[in-house]
């Protein structure tokens, strides 16, 4: 491939491009045509893509935690694409579960990192290209950004603050003709809140059995809440990236858009609600 037929693709980053939404994403764009550079903490190529999609198809070191990794991941897109990059994915992100009291904060802070300022740095980091392409900027949120359940508070502290940046910088795009949306699914089929349900069997704090049916919903939840299969998001994706108009938020699956109903009552009866769905405590 000559340097100006790579340059005339319409480039794509995401990070957190080895598993999950992100390698399914990633595949996703390669079979629509996109150049995919593939953010990944511990670089790990896939070999089927590889031979498949040649050098459309590039994974980068990028820890969005690093300074140094993100200047220099952005440094090589830069270069490949002449300073085009068409749209920043901004997938990479961890889940928690358990009651505020009992999240050890060393986990809270690393939540925050990748989350809230993983995502906040990278953005800020492409921002140049973006403007120069008149590109889309999309990031992965949740419908827990838009309620907060028991259980919960680490995570969605970090997923309402996604809704926040994306509010203000659609705005600050906006006279640049950068597009940005915020996808917010449910359970996708991804294996994230295994992951996270791991982290709940380690955490050892002082607080006995006080919240034992909380962490017992939420290891259910990872088992046996029915997910929103990844087609779903693909289709929520495609849109945030080819309409002419981009919506500012995508709400993604069903389960999603009848939790988010929730908002429009009174905190009171929604509160009451949340309590009933998910119990936080043994009954005195």
């Amino acid at each position: 491939m000559t340097t100006s037929e790579q340059h005339s693709l319409k480039s794509v980053l995401i990070t957190g491009g080895s598993s999950g939404i992100g390698a399914a994403c990633c595949e996703w764009l390669l079979a629509r045509g996109y150049r995919v550079f593939s953010g990944m903490r511990s670089p790990k190529v896939d070999a089927v893509l590889q031979s498949r999609y040649g050098d459309h198809y590039q994974v980068l070191e990028l820890d969005v935690t690093d300074a140094d990794s993100i200047a220099a991941a952005v440094t090589t897109v830069h270069a490949i694409t002449n300073g085009q990059l068409f749209a920043l994915i901004n997938n990479a992100g961890v889940a928690c579960s358990g009651a505020l009291e009992t999240v050890p904060m060393p986990q809270v802070k690393s939540l925050i990192d990748v989350n809230v300022l993983g995502t906040f740095a990278v953005t800020q980091a492409c921002l140049p290209m973006l403007r120069s392409s008149r590109g889309r900027v999309v990031i992965m949120g949740s419908i827990s950004g838009i309620l907060a359940a028991p259980g919960l508070s680490a995570y969605s502290a970090s997923k309402f603050a996604l809704e926040g940046m994306s509010d203000a910088l659609r705005n600050e795009m906006k006279p640049f003709g950068v597009g940005v949306s915020i996808l917010e699914p449910g359970k996708i089929e991804t294996p994230i809140w295994n992951k996270a349900l791991q982290q709940l069997e380690r955490v050892e704090i002082d607080s006995g059995t006080l919240y034992q049916p909380l962490d017992d919903f939420y290891r259910r939840y990872a088992v046996t809440e029915k997910a929103t299969p990844m087609n779903a998001l693909l289709i929520v994706l495609q849109k945030a990236l080819e309409s002419a108009h981009p919506k500012a938020r995508y709400t993604v699956g069903r389960a999603a858009r009848l939790r988010s109903l929730l908002m429009f009552l009174p905190a009171g009866l929604r509160d009451h609600l949340l309590q009933r769905a998910v119990p936080v405590t043994c009954k005195h």
